[in-house]
């Protein structure tokens, strides 16, 4: 399975939307929106744990999976959420991520800040 970097976006852009005080325990169907395959949701969920961006606990009932008790974004995941926000800077660096066909999360970081810059002309 590919990472899909747009899924990861929108998994942190919910938790952050969300209006509970910490912690937030978010279902897997919190992001049916963004992707029909809880299986898949639960992998990005995961991988932004591993990275470091969420603080998120699993909910499990016999080795499967019913949520996440998601606790915060970490600051990495604010710092990382605030260089992709801008739906127009998002756009741009997929567009220049499309040649290579995907990238590490330091390397779409440094294209988004690259193209923050451009959008405050820094």
């Amino acid at each position: 399975m590919k990472r899909d970097n747009d899924l990861l976006r929108n998994i942190l852009l919910t938790i952050e939307a969300c209006p509970d005080v910490p912690p937030k325990t978010l279902r897997v169907e919190s992001f049916l929106d963004y992707c029909d395959n809880p299986a898949v949701i639960s992998l990005h969920i995961e991988l932004l744990q591993e990275a470091g961006f969420i603080e998120a606990d699993r909910i499990q009932r016999n080795d499967v999976i019913k949520g996440w008790d998601i606790k915060r974004l970490t600051f990495e995941g604010y710092e990382y959420l605030d260089t992709i926000r801008s739906a127009k800077v998002w756009r741009n660096v997929k567009d220049r991520l499309k040649a290579v066909g995907g990238a590490t999360f330091e390397i779409v970081k440094a294209v988004a800040v690259e193209e923050l810059k451009k959008e405050l002309n820094i």
